[in-house]
């Protein structure tokens, strides 16, 4: 196989590939609709617990102003 062969081939199948990629990669469903008020402060709250959570179990590091470091389970 000639290597513009190859390419043109590559070319052709490319968004097809891409399109399956993407798909198989998407376990949740892409959010359609803005989050109301309530929401966000409700998760907000939740998100700023878990981090003070996070922050006494030692699971945060602050390495200096604008570096952390997280540790993830």
């Amino acid at each position: 196989m000639m290597m513009s062969q190859l390419n043109e081939w590559i070319f052709s199948r490319k968004g097809s590939v891409e399109r399956e990629i993407l798909a198989a990669g998407r376990k949740q469903r892409v959010r359609l609709r803005p989050r109301d008020k309530e929401e966000m402060r409700i998760l907000d709250e939740l998100c700023i617990k878990r981090w003070k959570k996070a922050e006494q179990e030692g699971k945060i590091r602050y390495l200096n102003e604008r570096v952390w470091y997280y540790e993830f389970d």
